[in-house]
């Protein structure tokens, strides 16, 4: 259901700009809750504003954000903490998923690996 909903989402958030949605403010809250196409949860579309804010915090102290992956020199456990504790509504999970599609290589966990061999053998894990 919710990839279906990618379009909506970078739409109403500006294709994902950082620098754009830094500066929403009510108005646009007000608006993205009155919006259809996406997921209405007023914490998550805040959680969003204050994560590009938080983006671009780490780039003024970073030089970019790639430089601030970069800094953890690998220590993928450190970064992943390092991220739930910078940015709102982030789980271990989510944090894994967003460095893996940034281009992070990344060690399997025990649970990932798990979840690759049941869908191997044809079956769904949960």
């Amino acid at each position: 259901m919710i990839e279906n909903k990618w379009p909506n989402f970078r739409k109403a958030f500006d294709q994902f700009s950082a620098k754009r949605v830094s500066s929403f403010g009510e108005k646009e809250v007000k608006a993205l809750m009155g919006d259809t196409g996406i997921v209405r949860n007023e914490r998550k579309i805040r959680s969003v504003i204050e994560n590009a804010r938080e983006s671009l915090r780490l780039k003024d102290e970073f030089g970019s954000f790639g430089d601030y992956l970069k800094s953890f020199k690998g220590d993928e456990r450190r970064l992943t903490e390092d991220l739930q504790s910078r940015f709102k509504h982030l789980g271990e999970s989510s944090a894994r998923t967003f460095l893996y599609t940034s281009g992070f290589k990344l060690r399997p966990t025990r649970e990932e690996l798990e979840w690759h061999s049941h869908m191997k053998e044809g079956k769904h894990p949960r």
